[in-house]
């Protein structure tokens, strides 16, 4: 669940890939047809066998409530083969104080 003005911990799991093999990595969350979010692997969190990435409030004050993002990660392992996770959906809740606290 994603509400604006707070900071989710965005994260995806690996199951049958070791992390450490992970080159390069994105999250890209789109909302309405554009790129509100995009991280990088540095950016990111690393761990065995899962990746996650902290969104601040702007990244989530940024998206639209009620308005669908799609979330995706893609990435390249050391051996220079490239993968991409399915497309999660989220709507976006909206807080009553709104702008960063």
């Amino acid at each position: 669940m994603i509400v604006r003005g707070t900071t989710p911990i965005i994260r995806f799991n690996f199951v049958a890939i070791d992390t450490a093999n992970i080159a390069v990595a994105y999250l890209t969350i789109k909302q309405n047809g554009s790129v509100l979010i995009e991280k990088d692997l540095e950016s990111g969190d690393v761990q065995e066998g899962y990746i996650e990435w902290a969104l601040t409030q702007e990244d989530t004050l940024a998206m639209s409530p009620c308005s669908d993002v799609y979330i995706q990660c893609r990435y390249k392992l050391n051996d220079g083969s490239a993968y991409a996770t399915r497309i999660y959906t989220e709507k976006p809740y909206n807080v009553e104080k709104d702008g960063v606290i």
